[in-house]
């Protein structure tokens, strides 16, 4: 008897913030070596997504929508062929994460319920702003929900805290079932939260802490951070 194919996955990358907070314009768009070349964010967390696994990937945009869809394009990876990324465009950005959630997790669901899709399989959810990201976060978190054959459990990434203490952060890896589930509750700047809290005994933490740190990039503070560990990193030809 031959071993069943392995389900589908889309990722959904949500990129529709205006990044006010930061002050530096959306942060889809960032580059941490302050523009002297080097990727975009949304480039890098694209790029990690399809390289780590995921068959297909949607990325949601908002603020600077044209500019997000234009660097993704001049990069290779934000045209509908195979193999690269589909943009989706939420009108209601502003609302919240929320709004971009719901819209990414529909976009991947008609993705995976279309002719040749499979009618199943799962999504993997990523922010643009953690830097982080890279494809072996992706493809640890991808086997390890792979494991999981119920379709009743989700896969986060674990990061362990100053106590050692694993704490639950992104990605999140869900069964299509239950992306919808945490889409329907997704409200303001609550994307699948609402539905993580009220479900804490069906999610699988996994431990990434030695792949990536799991520190968001929301703040002046947390991009002088990060500046300085990719200027670290690259002197030692180290890709984050």
């Amino acid at each position: 008897m031959s071993p069943e194919p392995p389900r589908p996955v889309v990722g959904v990358l949500l990129a529709a913030g205006a990044g006010r907070r930061l002050g530096r314009g959306p942060k889809a768009l960032l580059r941490l070596d302050h523009g002297q070349g080097g990727e975009p964010l949304v480039v890098r967390a694209a790029t990690a997504l399809r390289r780590g696994g995921c068959d297909e990937v949607v990325v949601v945009v908002g603020a600077s929508g044209r500019i997000v869809r234009d660097a993704l394009e001049a990069a290779g990876t934000g045209t509908p062929e195979p193999g690269r990324c589909r943009v989706v465009a939420n009108p209601d950005w502003e609302s919240g994460l929320g709004s971009s959630f719901r819209a990414g997790i529909d976009a991947a669901g008609r993705l995976l319920s279309a002719p040749g899709g499979g009618g199943d399989g799962s999504i993997m959810l990523a922010l643009v702003d953690q830097p982080g990201l890279g494809e072996a976060v992706v493809a640890r978190l991808l086997d390890a929900a792979a494991q999981e054959v119920t379709g009743r459990r989700v896969t986060a990434a674990g990061y362990p805290d100053a106590r050692g203490r694993l704490v639950r952060g992104h990605p999140l890896v869900f069964p299509l079932a239950l992306a919808r589930q945490a889409a329907a509750l997704a409200e303001g700047d609550a994307a699948g939260r609402l539905w993580l809290r009220a479900h804490p005994e069906a999610v699988d933490v996994v431990d990434v802490g030695d792949l990536a740190t799991g520190r968001d990039l929301d703040t002046p503070a947390d991009l002088l951070w990060w500046t300085r560990r990719e200027a670290v990193e690259g002197s030692r030809g180290v890709r984050t």
